[in-house]
């Protein structure tokens, strides 16, 4: 019993860290020797003194459990037992049966407390466990892969790390389907595949229900990783006998190159898989460049609502010249912020953070404002033109977007068919039957609604059917080489052909070139935009670009004949 219990004493000791333990063993014998010998001074142990030997007692218990708990209170026992006098006034010395009963009970304190101790130090370590584990797969969660991560990191001379992000695109649309059961089960061989992929020396943590993450040593062990997975990328998985297809996007990020923090580098990994997401490559490493979630653009989102209570926002516009006149008959809004310190800047610095937040229905609501003000200046001077104005996702499922059109519009002494509506194809697609619903709403009320970017979404021709659609914008990266480019050609024929069809208007976006201009007019494209008819200016300077363009053309017809 001695053997064993001093057996597990060791364990338990050389479990603790060195300073921890020498610290602890001295504590608790100065306490029993202060103790003893503070029982002896004042007048032995038949005075209450003696109850002070619980105290090293009990913290041997809490530092080592059971073992150090019994050994405390037999060491504590024997410090007060025949050696200690019941009186040193007298020199009485204690019943045999006295000390042993204390001894005793000084061990069995000494148990009680260290059986506590021990399942209290258990009951702590099962937490401390699951606040870095998954219970189910026993896989990291995001708090166990920060920890290890900044573990790593942090080291004397920090080596190179590089992390994955893959997110499972459609398992919540699998566990809508069949139910969140089988989508466990999906996941479960999702997570044995992807141990069977990563090579030595790497580790996984799921950081999210269908977001996992992995940690490789080198950047060529990643790379050997990306190899394997290209190669079982189109492997499905069988489950309930049921072949399921998960698709990922993967984004990968590296250390110290790309951070110097387990939490910069997890952001800019995620930073890569949402890039990644959003259709451009199934694998995606980290570039700056793709980093719409900078400082400086949060920042700029943050300084928005004041920016548009103080009037910043402001509308540059952009011409469309009539292919059939040659006359200027309409131009597309573009929202510049005219910031105080960092002078104007431009949209794609501040948008896609705000189309991110409902603040981006106050954006349009400026918008529409300022839009709509230049176009009923336009008419005042004598030169009425339509104005475009494009909604994002969030602008086509705000309830009060056709009030807000019509408010402004009555306001400024509009009428709806001056106006168009521009919208992207994904984000009709988004949610197809609301806004075919919307988009027939709108039309009934006069406005006119053009697909922007046509050509590189998604939509089916069954849903440009079913739209009531007055305008398809092609999208410029088939029109900006469009004089040099067959392929181009042949795409931006059928997009034509296609809208005659349905009896839709085309504008063509991009155009640089004369070259261009000429084969859209001969091929019976309605209307251009681009740099090569005109670059984004303020409503004054476009104004003046209209009225040198009208004088140019009076001059040319009143000229006479040479």
């Amino acid at each position: 019993m001695h053997v064993t219990l001093l057996r597990r004493a060791r364990a338990i000791f050389v479990a603790t860290p060195d300073g921890a333990k020498i610290a602890t063993v001295l504590a608790v014998t100065s306490l029993a020797l202060a103790t003893a010998w503070l029982v002896h001074a004042t007048g032995g142990v038949r005075f209450a003194m003696l109850h002070l030997m619980y105290v090293p007692v009990v913290l041997s218990a809490l530092a080592f459990g059971v073992p150090g708990g019994l050994l405390a209170g037999i060491g504590g026992g024997l410090l007060l037992g025949p050696l200690m006098p019941q009186d040193t006034s007298t020199g009485e010395l204690q019943g045999t049966l006295n000390w042993i009963y204390r001894l005793t009970f000084f061990t069995l304190i000494g148990a009680l407390v260290g059986i506590g101790a021990q399942h209290l130090r258990r009951h702590l370590r099962e937490m401390q466990w699951l606040y870095e584990h998954h219970p189910d797969n026993g896989l990291l969660n995001l708090a166990g892969l920060i920890k290890r991560l900044d573990r790593m990191m942090r080291g004397p001379k920090p080596p190179d790390v590089v992390l994955s992000i893959t997110q499972l695109n459609n398992l919540l649309e699998i566990q809508n389907t069949f139910g969140s059961a089988f989508g466990m089960r999906v996941l479960s061989q999702v997570l044995e595949r992807a141990q069977r992929l990563a090579p030595p020396g790497a580790w996984l943590a799921l950081v999210q229900p269908d977001r996992l993450a992995c940690v490789f040593p080198s950047a060529a062990a990643a790379q050997l990783t990306r190899e394997r997975i290209e190669a079982a990328r189109e492997e499905s998985y069988v489950v309930d006998g049921l072949p399921i297809h998960v698709e990922a996007s993967i984004g990968v990020a590296q250390a110290p190159e790309h951070a110097k923090s387990a939490d910069e580098l997890l952001q800019k990994a995620s930073i890569a898989m949402h890039w990644a997401a959003s259709g451009r490559s199934r694998i995606s490493r980290y570039d700056s460049a793709n980093d719409r979630t900078s400082r400086d653009n949060l920042v700029l989102l943050g300084g928005l609502p004041d920016a548009i209570e103080r009037g910043e926002l402001q509308v540059w516009h952009q011409a469309k010249m009539s292919l059939a006149s040659r006359e200027v008959t309409g131009t597309e809004a573009l929202l510049r912020w005219n910031h105080p310190q960092r002078g104007v800047v431009l949209p794609s610095h501040f948008i896609p953070q705000a189309e991110e937040t409902t603040l981006i229905n106050a954006v349009m609501q400026a918008m529409v404002a300022c839009a709509f003000a230049d176009a009923a200046a336009w008419r005042a001077a004598g030169y009425p033109m339509r104005v475009a104005v494009n909604l994002s996702v969030r602008n086509l499922m705000d309830r009060m977007l056709t009030d807000v059109l019509e408010r402004n519009a009555q306001r400024h002494g509009l009428e709806p068919s001056e106006i168009d509506l521009e919208v992207t194809e994904s984000a009709v697609m988004a949610d197809p039957d609301h806004c075919a619903a919307l988009i027939s709403q709108l039309r009934d009320r006069g406005f006119g609604v053009a697909i922007d970017d046509f050509g590189v979404g998604h939509s089916s021709l069954a849903y440009l059917q079913k739209l009531r659609v007055s305008a398809l914008k092609i999208d410029q990266a088939f029109v900006r080489t469009l004089a040099t480019d067959t392929s181009n050609q042949k795409i931006v024929r059928s997009i034509l052909q296609l809208a005659q069809s349905l009896g839709l208007e085309t504008v063509a976006e991009g155009v640089e070139d004369d070259a261009s201009l000429v084969l859209l007019r001969e091929w019976g494209c309605d209307y251009a935009q681009g740099y090569g008819v005109h670059r984004p200016a303020p409503s004054h300077e476009l104004l003046q670009f209209v009225a040198r363009r009208r004088a140019i053309a009076r001059d040319a017809i009143n000229r006479p004949d040479r």
